[in-house]
């Protein structure tokens, strides 16, 4: 009789025992899907495309609200090159056409920072449209890639002076910079030192003329 008592209380006491650790699992099974479910759902506040970002234009303070938005998505979704605070966009150039929606990245675009990467000596050179001696092929705008031409008075065929120019700036007749689609009169642009006499003897000979790449 003692032992079928005996035996019977190790039952309970196993049957106790299964019992918690059965719980105590389950528990760690709510508290690990509830971690889950919560990391699922945090968000992270990014820069989205607000409208259509043509490739040139430069991002600054005056025209971000109407080219950017601030948005909060899901964490899981943000890439670590992802645009997240004003410092971040300021001066920045698209090197293409973005669409309204895309989720921005620092690789989307380019800056005066990185053009100068490489190069020697850069420095700043100007000039005006009038100062050419062809209209240009195309609307430029800062952050196009050009090529420089000066045309040979004699046989009348062009001497490459300077291939994948930066356009650093625009600026309208007035001298105010260009941070919309309008069409810029002046520009600036980053010539290596060595170029810049014959840069400026094509604009004073008056036969220079530059092609916008595409």
């Amino acid at each position: 009789m003692k032992k079928d008592i005996n035996k019977q209380r190790k039952i309970r006491y196993g049957l106790f025992a299964a019992a918690m650790i059965m719980s105590a699992g389950v528990f760690a099974m709510m508290t690990y899907a509830q971690r889950k479910i919560l990391s699922d759902f945090e968000k992270k506040d990014v820069y989205v495309a607000n409208a259509d970002i043509p490739r040139g234009i430069v991002i600054n303070e005056d025209n971000a609200s109407q080219y950017l938005v601030i948005r909060s998505v899901d964490a899981g979704c943000v890439p670590p090159s992802a645009l997240t605070d004003s410092v971040s966009i300021s001066g920045l150039s698209p090197v293409y056409d973005i669409a309204p929606g895309t989720l921005l990245t620092d690789n989307m675009f380019t800056t005066p920072d990185t053009v100068r990467t490489g190069m020697k000596e850069p420095v700043l050179a100007g000039f005006k449209t009038d100062d050419l001696s062809r209209a240009v092929s195309g609307v430029l705008r800062a952050g196009d890639r050009i090529d420089v031409y000066c045309e040979d008075p004699e046989t009348g065929l062009g001497n490459l002076l300077c291939a994948n120019v930066y356009v650093e700036k625009g600026y309208d007749s007035s001298g105010n910079e260009i941070t919309d689609m309008s069409s810029a009169m002046m520009f600036n642009i980053y010539l290596e030192s060595s170029q810049v006499m014959d840069f400026y003897d094509g604009l004073r000979s008056g036969s220079m003329y530059v092609v916008k790449r595409c």
